[in-house]
C-alpha cells in the first residue's frame, strides 16, 4: 500500500473546517492519484503550522474502476 501525506489547514481552525478542507483535497486527488486495482492508496492530512494528524484518506477503486475514498477521523490526534 502506497502512503503519501499532505499538509492542510491550521491547529486552530475548527474541526468542520478541517473536514471539509480534507474533503476538497481528496476530491482532487480523486483524478490525479494512480490506484491499482488490488491495492489501496493512503494519504495522511496534517496540519501546517504544528504537525498534527487530522485524518487519514483511503483511496481505491470501486467495482466500476473508479477512484473512491474515505476519510476516517478516529486515528486524529487533534
Amino acid at each position: 500500500m502506497e502512503e503519501l501525506s499532505i499538509k492542510c489547514g491550521k491547529v486552530t481552525d475548527s474541526l468542520e473546517v478541517l473536514k471539509s478542507i480534507c474533503m476538497e483535497k481528496s476530491e482532487e486527488l480523486t483524478t490525479q492519484i494512480e490506484v491499482s486495482n488490488q491495492s489501496a492508496t493512503t494519504v495522511a492530512f496534517w496540519t501546517e503550522d504544528f504537525p498534527e494528524l487530522i485524518c487519514v484518506a483511503r483511496f481505491n477503486k470501486n467495482d466500476e474502476g473508479k477512484i473512491v475514498y474515505e476519510l476516517d477521523f478516529s486515528e486524529s490526534t487533534l
